[in-house]
């Protein structure tokens, strides 16, 4: 008992780690945003602009977002199958938190208080479901990460044992990859007409 205890108090642990090193690299990205020349600002605020302030049609396919979001799930989870993987798993999840704060901060700055319509409409949808998948599969490696570090499933677990960790792992990589899917529709069909509907609201 003390020793499971202590693994699941060591599984909390990670848990609230994951949490703060994606507030603290979304926080990064803000201010990262927030350094920018003034020249670089009006030349991000320009393109945006060209985004928001005409209506158009989207040429995004779902395939082309789902391959994008998806390159981030398989590398988190394959940060669990070697020795330092952690690294590569803590790594894409910080980039993806620097990147949606860069983001959510330049729009912030392009259009001030309407800047967070801007953010719910265009960011929220997909991110609601993408979010928690990331949180989820970077703790998961972080778990495999583990076990295979303390070698709780190499030479001296059976074999059916670890067959069966292995199989679990990569049928989680697979219940994460549909809920990619689902995001990548939500981009693509519900964030996109809420964009649209936010030119009026930007113009």
């Amino acid at each position: 008992m003390p020793k499971d205890a202590n693994k699941e108090q060591k599984r909390q642990m990670m848990a609230v780690m994951i949490c703060l090193l994606f507030l603290l690299s979304t926080i990064a990205g803000a201010l990262l945003a927030n350094g920018l020349s003034l020249e670089q600002r009006e030349m991000l605020q320009q393109s945006i602009n060209t985004v928001f302030q005409t209506e158009q049609q989207y040429t995004l396919t779902v395939w082309s977002v789902f391959l994008k979001y998806l390159k981030y799930d398989i590398l988190i989870w394959l940060g669990g199958c070697f020795y330092y993987g952690a690294i590569l798993s803590a790594g894409v999840l910080a980039f993806r938190g620097i990147s949606l704060g860069y983001t959510a901060a330049v729009l912030f700055m392009t259009y001030q208080a309407k800047g967070i319509f801007a953010i719910i409409c265009a960011m929220l949808p997909q991110n609601l479901i993408l979010l928690p998948i990331y949180f989820f599969m970077t703790w998961l490696a972080f778990c495999f990460w583990l076990e295979q570090k303390k070698g709780q499933s190499g030479k001296g677990a059976l074999k059916r044992e670890v067959t069966r960790i292995w199989t679990e792992y990569a049928i989680l990589l697979w219940g994460s990859v549909l809920a990619i899917a689902a995001a990548s529709f939500v981009e693509v069909y519900l964030s996109s007409r809420f964009i649209n509907m936010l030119v009026v609201l930007l113009k």
